[in-house]
């Protein structure tokens, strides 16, 4: 336990990446194989896809383009572009400058030969739909990707990187060929999208040090709930 506490308390929200220190495609391999025997999954189904974007300056201020205007259109439907702050979200800038962009997505998948052959009787695979993988497993293919993509954070932060997350942008017919276009493989609207890269500003530098002080968390025992 000591050793995930050392790792992960290394984490902190990046901003800005560094143009000279950037993660290899070898590391990045790395890290991913180092994290997948890592999860599990429900079946063994694996029902997601991580697509990886090298580095690719214009792409990833395209991307960062797609979400940061999906938040400012929600701000500005909210409260009208004359009351709605106009300007980059904080959040999500790091997509802007990140050399390795994730983008996870649920997948369409057939059983291996134990799942075939574990019961005497039939037994419905879902996974295998489309439309149910699109329609009804977002929430449960969501917790299986957010500990994938965890341990790939945990791989980034041992080797000295840093890592973010964003699932702050259109999820409509439009905003999945807003991404296609940048993901020729694409078949799903996204689920979350993570960065790797070596952080040279965080989210909190931005902030007056005072007014960071109010952005806390709440306390445990608003989260925990004991029943004995």
């Amino acid at each position: 336990m000591n050793q995930l506490i050392n790792i992960f308390n290394k984490r902190k929200h990046p901003s800005i990446y560094s143009d000279e220190i950037v993660p290899t495609k070898d590391e990045i391999t790395e890290i991913v194989k180092e994290a997948y025997p890592l999860v599990t999954s429900f079946r063994k189904a694996f029902g997601y896809k991580v697509h990886i974007l090298g580095p690719n300056k214009e792409r990833s201020n395209e991307l960062f383009k797609i979400c940061n205007g999906h938040k400012q259109s929600i701000d500005d439907t909210e409260y009208s572009k004359e009351n709605a702050i106009q300007s980059d979200s904080m959040g999500m800038i790091h997509i802007r400058t990140a050399p390795w962009i994730l983008i996870a997505t649920p997948r369409v998948c057939q059983p291996n030969a134990f799942q075939s052959d574990e019961t005497d009787g039939k037994t419905l695979w879902e996974f295998a739909d489309y439309k149910w993988m699109n329609d009804n497993n977002r929430e449960s293919g969501a917790l299986e990707i957010a500990m994938f993509l965890k341990m790939i954070m945990g791989g980034a932060l041992q080797r000295g990187y840093d890592s973010g997350y964003c699932v702050c942008f259109p999820k409509t017919t439009e905003g999945f060929y807003s991404f296609k276009k940048h993901i020729p493989n694409l078949e799903f609207i996204p689920t979350v999208i993570q960065t790797i890269g070596k952080a040279t500003k965080y989210q909190y530098e931005h902030a007056d040090p005072e007014k960071w002080k109010l952005n806390t968390a709440p306390n445990l025992d608003e989260i925990i709930d004991w029943n004995e």
